[in-house]
C-alpha cells in the first residue's frame, strides 16, 4: 500500500501549510511516493502513445476555446479508471484533509487531469480560477518526468499575489519527477515556459462545496 502522506518525521505537511498561508504557493521536490510516480508515469506515457489525450483549451462553457497562441498542451481527465488513478486520488485526499485541518479552507471536491506538453509546448501566464466564480481554491501540479534538467525547458514560473506582468517572478521551478507544487488558485499567477521535449504531469484543483440558498449541495 502506498502511504498517502509523508511518513512520520517528515514535516512537509507543515511546510506546505505555512507556505500557502504566507506566500500562496509551495514547491516540494520528491514529494510523490516513488511507486506512485512510476505507476502514473507509465500510464500517462501509454495514454499519450495511444493518442487518448486531446488538445487543452482555455475558458469554460460558451467561452471555451482552443487557442494555441496561449496554451499548447494536451490533456485527459482522471476518472479513477485504473489502480494508479485510484491510488493518486487516495494520496490527494490525504492532502485535502490535512490542508483543511491546518488552514480551514473548506476544500471539498477534487478534479485532476493528465497533461502532456509536446516539444515546444507552453502555457502563458494565467490564474487557475475562472473569472467570477470561486470554483477552484487550491491548485496542485505533480511532475511525472524522468531525468529532467533546466536545459529541457518547461519550467513553471510563479509570481506573487498581485504582481504585474512586468514584475520579477518569485520562482522558476524545474519540473523534476516526483516534485509537487501547491498554489492558491485565485491569486497566484503562473506560466509554463516552452519545453524542448515531452513533459509529463498532473494538474489538479480542489474546490469548495457549491451552495444554493446558503446550503451545501450534497454530492453522491
Amino acid at each position: 500500500m502506498i502511504a498517502p502522506l509523508p511518513p512520520t518525521g517528515d514535516n512537509r505537511l507543515g511546510c506546505v501549510a505555512e507556505d500557502l498561508a504566507s506566500k500562496g504557493w509551495s514547491w516540494q521536490p520528491g514529494l510523490l511516493p516513488e511507486a506512485l510516480l512510476t505507476a502514473l508515469r507509465n500510464e500517462i506515457q501509454a495514454l499519450d502513445a495511444d493518442a487518448v489525450l486531446a488538445p487543452a483549451g482555455i475558458g469554460r462553457d460558451d467561452a471555451f476555446q482552443v487557442d494555441r497562441s496561449i496554451r499548447k498542451t494536451r490533456i485527459t481527465w482522471l476518472s479513477g479508471a485504473s489502480p494508479a488513478q485510484i491510488a493518486f486520488a487516495d494520496w490527494a485526499e490525504g492532502w485535502r484533509e490535512s490542508l483543511n485541518r491546518a488552514l480551514l479552507l473548506g476544500l471539498f471536491e477534487f478534479e485532476a487531469c493528465y497533461a502532456v506538453y509536446p516539444e515546444g509546448g507552453f502555457y502563458d501566464r494565467h490564474l487557475d480560477s475562472f473569472e467570477g466564480a470561486r470554483n477552484r481554491i487550491v491548485s496542485i501540479v505533480v511532475y511525472l518526468n524522468e531525468d529532467w534538467g533546466p536545459e529541457d525547458g518547461g519550467a513553471l514560473v510563479v509570481w506573487p499575489e498581485g504582481a504585474a506582468a512586468s514584475d520579477a517572478p518569485a520562482a522558476c521551478i524545474v519540473p523534476e519527477g516526483g516534485g509537487v507544487v501547491f498554489m492558491l488558485s485565485e491569486t497566484i499567477p503562473h506560466e509554463v515556459q516552452p519545453t524542448t521535449r515531452l513533459r509529463f504531469g498532473i494538474a489538479g484543483w480542489w474546490r469548495v462545496n457549491p451552495a444554493i440558498d446558503g446550503r451545501a449541495i450534497p454530492i453522491d
